[in-house]
């Protein structure tokens, strides 16, 4: 397991990949419906959230070392509903891993590809993810360390903004919107712009460092998420005024096509090119992710891989395209996360304390 087995550095940057994807830069518009100019205290309040649900996580986690998920949920529950269970969470991470597709191939056809069919789209997009999906998990998680420099230099041309118009009284005064709409905001931040923490569940059978290593290196990846979120979204509520940022879909990329230089023209073409590969590591994962939720033999791995990878092209070319379908199917995946991502952890973890059962009791 050592000789494979995941280092601090490949796991920080295995759940910060998985999470910083595509609702990032629709977060802001969507975030000032609710929580208006208050929107990245929503964010830091997501950000507390999440910790105490990935803290939960661990409880569980360290209770069964040695057992993937899937296995601690049929020790657990019993074979045939800890099966059930698994089955559910596959379809759940199908249906995320769609979705994710969905509006990562919306976004490329309305600012690059104009012209281009949805399917090709999406075809090209899934013959890329399927390629580093089927190898080994370390092989995954090194690719995301290496593509994390892609990541630093993402955020460093959005520094560029700073040459643009900002006003600060745009954040004042705090609070104004009241403690619900910040709540409504926090639920919204973790469901649009945090997906992706639950590669926690999967990920400590191979960490060479467990215990409360493994819980501060998730602790710091997820301080590493909310810290960039709450950096883009504080920059466009600095940027636009509450009328423009609740008109624009897309304010991370908008705010960069402002931006003309010399040499550059256009900076915002320039930053979805190169945010392309940080969104696709999510649709890397999530295929990962359903394969383990199967029983199967880790021979077969490249099989289901090719499975899901088949299954995810037909529900993503058959969906909706509009604004309105993709509304609907996100709420559905989002009811589905309550029960996967919170109450069925939750369950085990008080099963696994009531029955004061360990992975050394097997």
């Amino acid at each position: 397991m050592k000789k494979n087995g995941l280092s601090k550095v490949e796991i920080f940057f295995f759940i910060a990949q998985t999470q910083i994807g595509i609702g990032i830069l629709s977060l802001p518009n969507t975030i000032q419906n609710s929580a208006g100019s208050d929107g990245w205290i929503s964010v830091l309040l997501a950000g507390v959230l999440l910790q105490l649900i990935l803290f939960l996580y661990w409880l569980l986690l360290k209770r069964f070392p040695t057992l993937s998920y899937p296995q601690i949920t049929t020790k657990l529950v019993g074979k045939y509903v800890g099966t059930l269970l698994n089955v559910v969470f596959y379809l759940y991470f199908i249906l995320t891993a769609s979705l994710v597709l969905l509006i990562l191939v919306k976004l490329l056809k309305e600012w690059l590809l104009y012209v281009t069919p949805y399917w090709v789209i999406i075809l090209l997009i899934l013959l890329t993810c399927f390629y580093l999906a089927a190898s080994r998990l370390h092989i995954v998680a090194r690719f995301f360390v290496l593509i994390s420099i892609l990541l630093f230099g993402l955020i460093g041309l959005s520094l560029l903004s700073f040459t643009l118009p900002m006003d600060l009284g745009n954040i004042f005064p705090l609070g104004e919107t009241g403690l619900k709409n910040i709540l409504i905001g926090t639920h919204e931040s973790i469901f649009l712009s945090f997906y992706g923490f639950e590669a926690v569940l999967f990920l400590y059978p191979y960490a060479i460092h467990k215990e409360g290593k493994f819980l501060r290196t998730i602790s710091l990846s997820n301080m590493f998420v909310t810290g960039i979120t709450t950096y883009f979204v504080f920059i466009c509520i600095l940027i636009f005024n509450e009328e423009l940022l609740s008109q624009v879909q897309y304010p991370v990329v908008y705010f960069l096509r402002a931006l003309q230089f010399q040499i550059l023209d256009r900076v915002d073409l320039v930053f979805i090119s190169l945010w392309i590969v940080p969104m696709m590591m999510s649709v890397v994962t999530y295929l990962f992710l359903a394969s383990k939720c199967l029983p199967l033999n880790e021979n077969n791995h490249t099989r289901i891989i090719s499975f899901n990878s088949v299954l995810l092209f037909l529900l993503t070319v058959f969906a909706g395209k509009d604004d309105a379908s993709i509304e609907m199917y996100s709420t559905i995946v989002q009811y589905i996360s309550y029960g996967v991502l919170f109450c069925v952890p939750l369950i085990l973890l008080i099963l696994s304390y009531l029955r004061k059962e360990t992975s050394e009791e097997a």
